[in-house]
């Protein structure tokens, strides 16, 4: 009874002039991501592998906005991850060793990646006030799914880096003149507990948690010239400590994470280009493993050791060909190249360890069927460290992506 009498309320509110939305002022747009994938799997990384197959409803995203008036709207995205929730085992073959771990959010995910107030003050200065993506890397302003060629969003930075990182905080952006575009976001920091060596810092980011410790903040810095969408270059810079936002014991070291990156897009002329260069940094990285080596099971942090440095490098490469057969959809074949290294540098007693650097070839075509919708296809081959004794691991996938 009492569940009907507060639906009523509700209903009759939304109803009343109060609550009413004009729906000229609302906007919706979204992506998708669909992939079939036959590929090498390792039982644990000093096996041979095996061929497995899997399907996977990588991510669905709505991003509703509402304009308030001509000057300020509010934005949001909310991704829904492998088509749900719910609680999954997943099979860890590096850092685990060959064990199952079971996460609760995992298997089925649904993330807020953005929900913030845009104030649009002038071209040169504007503030996003909420939760929005960080502005670092490749990832993180070309993540829709006609915006890169592959199947997979970048290899080189989504193991080292959150996916499309989002925090909360205050971002400024602007424009001068017509070419140099700037963001720059003061966030909630990292939690070095969670940080290890397969991952480096990615595992770092709070989302796992009903709130975010914020003891630590961080800064970021990104500066492109040219279109931002478009045929641009440009650098980022990032900077947090980490060891105040832990929860079972803040260290007296800092733990201060950098990353550098300097990135660039071609796309005229029926050719695409891509690449990034990134370097990161993690101070007091022999402290934060000596300290997580005690953390309690319940946290499920992997308790591997961190490096002091990472590095990832990407390349894609790709070029139209359908003017040259008078065709008027874009059929686009490419070459891409990824390496990463998550313990590049180590320090103190640590080791780094050969099965943590990769590298990725790949091979493949994306046809737009519309400028919104992509059928991807690719072959792609990892090699890991000379010393690591891991065979090279195959990979052919299947995908199909879309926005609106």
């Amino acid at each position: 009874m009492k569940k009907i009498v507060l639906g009523v309320a509700t209903a009759t509110l939304l109803s009343s002039s109060l609550f009413a939305i004009d729906m000229d002022q609302v906007q919706i747009f979204g992506y998708g991501n669909i992939y079939y994938q036959n590929y090498d799997y390792l039982p644990n990384y000093q096996s041979k592998p095996e061929s497995r197959a899997k399907v996977d409803l990588e991510r669905f995203v709505l991003a509703p906005q509402f304009l308030v008036n001509d000057t300020i709207k509010i934005v949001s995205e909310i991704e829904f991850e492998h088509g749900g929730t719910g609680v999954t085992t997943e099979y860890d073959t590096l850092d685990e060793f060959g064990e199952f771990e079971t996460e609760i959010e995992k298997g089925g995910e649904v993330v807020v990646e953005e929900m913030y107030v845009d104030f649009s003050i002038m071209k040169e200065f504007n503030l996003k006030v909420g939760h929005s993506i960080v502005p670092i890397g490749l990832n993180s302003q070309r993540h829709l799914p006609s915006l890169y060629l592959s199947t997979m969003r970048n290899i080189s930075e989504t193991t080292i880096l959150p996916n499309t990182w989002h925090e909360s905080g205050i971002t400024a952006y602007g424009k001068f003149g017509e070419y140099i575009n700037y963001q720059a976001m003061v966030m909630t920091g990292l939690n070095s507990e969670f940080f290890n060596s397969h991952h480096w810092i990615r595992e770092g980011n709070q989302k796992r948690f009903e709130s975010v410790n914020a003891d630590n903040l961080a800064f970021a810095l990104r500066v492109d010239l040219g279109d931002v969408v478009g045929s641009h270059i440009g650098a980022s810079y990032y900077i947090g400590n980490t060891n105040q936002n832990r929860n079972k014991q803040q260290l007296k070291s800092d733990g201060t994470v950098t990353i550098a990156e300097v990135h660039g897009v071609y796309d005229e002329h029926n050719i695409r280009l891509r690449g990034l260069a990134l370097l990161g940094t993690l101070s007091d990285s022999d402290t934060i493993s000596q300290a997580n080596r005690n953390l309690p099971n319940a946290l499920e942090a992997k308790r591997t050791p961190v490096a002091h440095k990472a590095v990832a490098y990407l390349l894609e490469a790709g070029y139209n060909i359908s003017p040259l057969f008078g065709y008027d959809k874009e059929i686009t074949p490419f070459v891409k190249y990824d390496y990463v290294n998550s313990m590049y540098k180590t320090e103190g007693v640590i080791q780094a360890d050969d099965r943590y650097e990769t590298t990725t070839l790949t091979m493949g075509l994306a046809y737009f069927v519309t400028p919104q919708i992509v059928v991807k296809a690719d072959y792609a081959t990892t090699s890991y460290g000379p010393k690591s004794k891991i065979e090279d691991l195959h990979f052919a996938t299947l995908a199909m992506g879309f926005q609106f």
